[in-house]
């Protein structure tokens, strides 16, 4: 009898672990081209997916938020996330490309796409879809004098951590890591210009 409640208090334990690590966010994958290493003023396209997102006590995804190394320039959208709902009414409208957004939790985001919602409830509400969404961007390396951080990574938020809805089960906000690593090459400075391109130099 004994042996009999250790085992279901490991298979009880078990499920907890297993449920808590399938909830939110599912399998990620991207694709980066060209691969790296980059070199000053390569320019980089990235597509994002995810695969899956799990409700949580009816916690909807609302955005996809983009950290970049300060090594990039010009990022730019090239599509919007896919499967912006609606297995539900509530979670009707539309992905829109944002640089700056502060959500009443006072959780700053962008840039990347943040969800609007248009079902009349809250705008602060996420997608009732539960995916596989699909994006791409682009982001150009910039020229610099020393070597700089070419980081890429996308985080998953869903509404819970906005304010926007909140029962107190909320999926925790894990960046998702596409590429680590630094300029190749650094701007090379022309012996016959008198230009001066970096603070500092004579």
């Amino acid at each position: 009898m004994l042996i009999l409640k250790h085992i279901y208090l490991i298979l009880f334990s078990f499920l907890l672990v297993f449920n808590a690590s399938s909830q939110c966010v599912g399998n990620q994958t991207y694709t980066i081209n060209p691969a790296g290493p980059y070199n000053a003023g390569q320019v980089v396209t990235v597509t994002y997916t995810l695969n899956s997102f799990t409700q949580v006590n009816i916690n909807w995804i609302i955005a996809f938020d983009i950290n970049l190394g300060n090594g990039w320039t010009n990022l730019t959208p090239l599509s919007t996330p896919s499967n912006s709902n609606t297995n539900n009414s509530a979670g009707t409208g539309y992905w829109q490309w944002d640089l700056q957004n502060t959500y009443p939790s006072g959780l700053n985001f962008g840039p990347g796409w943040r969800f609007v919602n248009t079902a009349g409830v809250s705008n602060d509400w996420g997608s009732s879809s539960t995916g596989p969404f699909t994006m791409s961007f682009q982001a150009t390396v910039g020229q610099f004098c020393t070597a700089e951080d070419l980081s890429i990574e996308v985080s998953v938020i869903g509404d819970c951590q906005t304010g926007g809805w909140n029962n107190g089960n909320c999926c925790p906000i894990v960046p998702f890591s596409i590429y680590s690593g630094v300029i190749d090459n650094l701007l090379s400075l022309n012996a016959t210009s008198n230009d001066v391109s970096c603070n500092g130099f004579a």
